[in-house]
């Protein structure tokens, strides 16, 4: 099969700070490839090049216009390569305008999307001319069963046109590995045991129900250190208008700005629990399998996709912005070595259930139900 996914255009994929769509375009791409599928991904570039990794190509478009325009370039100028060649899926991610920029292509559209608002709302005219964009790709793939009731109650969507495509982890790249956890630690001069969160730092994610958390842990025990991983606001974003590193080591924590895709693995590692307090928008929470896949328990807002990737058997949920609750759940796993070991079991097995070769499987079987 000839499949082409096409990217987003705000973040090249293979970028060493990439975020959750661009890694579940990579991993599914490889998989993909592994299993003798041709397969090419489209991707925002600093220079047009091509370039074959873990045999997959890669496409790299520059282009000279800026957001939100260059999206529309970026897709354009797809579409016109894809007219060249063959292909027997185009899967778009999270680029809605490529189901009738790509028409004239004839091959199947597939849409991955893990945000479902039109930010303009349901008053303007541009919001039912997307409605009846989004109608023409052959399947809608929302990454969570909370993403797919919310875009079909919002937009409207026939059932017929939408199936679940979870987001996964790759449990080759996050696994238990306790001698680079040690590494870490040594280099960061962490002897506390550590309630780690890995995102972006920000009101949305929870960031300030976080801070409150690791404030009133830091009330009660001083053996309990915050480590947050992931840039300020969003990717490439360089100041902080809200002080959220400064908060950060107001209470006591150790704040280590967005980290490299290799050594991710590393810094789950460094954990004791893992802590995700989404207040709104989580449409899956990829981080809080990439711990689990680690064996760390997670506690979690019981928020969106959260409900679905984090059970409680792996650790617990808490209503969403309740710090006091959070900082309870962390103690109680910490305290409770019968309960953490349980959680850490239940936590890998959780993540096996979202390994990349799986969603793969289920990938296939929505490709040929798109035909």
């Amino acid at each position: 099969m000839n499949i082409s996914h096409v990217s987003v255009s705000t973040l090249p994929v293979l970028h060493r700070f990439g975020g959750a769509i661009e890694r579940r375009i990579v991993e599914i791409a490889r998989e993909q490839a592994r299993r003798g599928h041709r397969v090419t991904v489209y991707s925002i570039g600093e220079a047009t090049e091509t370039r074959e990794v873990d045999g997959v190509v890669y496409r790299f478009l520059h282009c000279r216009t800026r957001l939100p325009w260059r999206h529309l370039e970026f897709q354009h100028r797809v579409v016109r390569e894809l007219g060249r060649r063959p292909d027997d899926v185009l899967h778009f991610h999270s680029q809605p305008e490529g189901a009738w920029m790509s028409q004239a292509v004839g091959a199947r559209t597939v849409l991955s999307y893990d945000f479902f608002e039109f930010r303009g709302g349901r008053a303007t005219p541009l919001y039912h001319l997307y409605k009846r964009v989004l109608r023409r790709f052959d399947l809608l793939l929302p990454c969570s069963r909370y993403c797919l009731e919310a875009s079909q109650s919002f937009w409207s969507f026939p059932a017929s046109k939408l199936r679940i495509l979870y987001n996964g982890v790759s449990t080759r790249q996050f696994r238990p590995d306790p001698e680079s956890a040690a590494r870490e630690r040594r280099a960061l001069g962490l002897e506390e045991r550590v309630m780690l969160y890995v995102g972006r730092v920000c009101e949305q994610k929870g960031s300030d129900v976080l801070l409150e958390a690791a404030r009133r842990l830091g009330e009660r025990r001083r053996d309990v250190r915050l480590v947050v991983a992931g840039p300020i606001g969003q990717f490439g974003l360089t100041d902080d208008p809200d002080g959220w590193a400064e908060r950060i080591r107001d209470v006591g924590g150790l704040y280590l700005g967005a980290v490299e895709e290799s050594r991710l693995n590393a810094i789950y590692n460094l954990a004791d629990v893992f802590v995700m307090p989404t207040r709104v928008n989580e449409m899956f929470g990829m981080a809080a399998v990439e711990a689990q896949a680690c064996g760390k328990p997670v506690v979690a807002s019981d928020s969106g996709g959260l409900k679905e990737v984090v059970p409680p058997s792996c650790g617990a949920r808490v209503p969403v912005g309740d710090a006091a609750r959070m900082a309870e759940e962390i103690e109680r796993l910490l305290d409770d070595g019968a309960r953490y070991a349980a959680s850490a079991a239940s936590a890998r097995d959780n993540a096996a259930t979202y390994d990349w070769a799986r969603i793969c499987d289920t990938c296939d079987e929505l490709y040929r139900a798109a035909s």
